[in-house]
């Protein structure tokens, strides 16, 4: 049970009833304040009118398909080992979001999703997260890599050549890579300690075709952070191409992806990315920042204070 996995336990004992609101508070003061947002949004020269709200409106519709559709990845991939509600499936997905705002590289992500399992081990809990996580990573860096090719060649820095090279050595990359990713169930036979290696047989319960699934779905999540992204570049008035806004988009977030994350220094990061690479292309300031910390609120911290409530209810019940 939980008593039993240290990592978690140790997770767990840090996260007291008031903790996380505390912590939500100083993330609006850091927002407000650190990040200068209420000066931003007073700056900002949005006019609203029916497309303006159509535009927000599809931004947040786009973000509860976005964590429905990762639950119904994490339902996928706990199916094989404890049957799970979709609504359960949800609780671990959103509870990991709330907890990895209090904790650096997606640690609590891992703990959020395996503290409402029942029956699972949880130390496999974390190796099935592991997949999921490895397919969205896949969608993001492949994609990432070729818009950094392309603003390598959009600045001079590479020749045509030299860019048609790395492309093709990109897509054997990227080859390779869903190869071996289809193929985890090798790591399963590595040689290692008696006490680590039952666990490492979870990654041979998963057929090829199921893994394939999990990576549509993953592809489809990502291609709503892209709408998503471009929707608030529209709302906030970016003047930038659909081609320049789609690589600024695609090369941004490969970049955060990439990034060591904690709350305080990934809000932050999400800026200063954002005006890296849209400051190749428009001199604006405000309007970039805006679309990059709104995307935070409405991805992150929007589902995060829904699963604050699903840890809250979750400490009540296992006092």
């Amino acid at each position: 049970m939980i008593a039993e996995q240290p990592y978690v336990k140790k997770i767990i004992s840090v996260v007291k009833f008031a903790l996380l609101p505390i912590t939500f508070g100083f993330i609006f003061y850091k927002l407000f304040y650190a990040y200068d947002l209420d000066r931003l949004w007073h700056e900002t020269t949005v006019v609203w009118n029916v497309k303006s709200i159509i535009l927000l409106l599809l931004t947040l519709v786009l973000m509860v398909f976005n964590w429905l559709l990762e639950t119904l990845k994490w339902r996928l991939l706990v199916q094989k080992n404890e049957n799970i509600s979709f609504f359960e499936a949800m609780q671990g997905v959103l509870s990991g979001v709330a907890l990895n705002m209090i904790t650096p590289n997606q640690l609590g992500d891992f703990v959020g999703r395996v503290i409402h399992l029942k029956k699972m081990d949880k130390v496999r809990g974390t190796l099935i997260t592991v997949i999921g996580h490895t397919a969205q990573v896949i969608m993001t860096a492949g994609f990432g890599l070729c818009a950094l090719i392309w603003f390598l060649y959009y600045n001079q820095t590479i020749t045509e050549q030299q860019s048609n090279t790395a492309y093709f050595i990109l897509l054997l990359m990227v080859a390779i890579t869903f190869t071996a990713y289809l193929n985890m169930a090798w790591l399963s036979k590595l040689t290692l300690t008696a006490k680590i290696k039952p666990y490492l047989d979870v990654f041979k319960l998963y057929k090829r075709s199921e893994l394939v699934q999990i990576l549509m779905v993953s592809f489809l999540r990502y291609i709503i952070f892209l709408a998503q992204y471009y929707c608030l570049l529209l709302l906030f008035n970016v003047d930038v191409t659909f081609a320049q806004g789609m690589a600024c988009i695609i090369a941004t977030l490969c970049a955060q992806s990439f990034v060591p994350s904690f709350i305080l220094v990934e809000v932050g990061m999400r800026g200063a990315s954002a005006l890296w690479f849209f400051g190749m292309f428009t001199a604006v300031v405000t309007p970039v920042l805006l679309t990059a910390y709104s995307l935070w609120i409405i991805n992150l911290m929007i589902p995060g204070l829904v699963g604050l409530v699903f840890i809250l209810k979750w400490r009540q019940v296992n006092k």
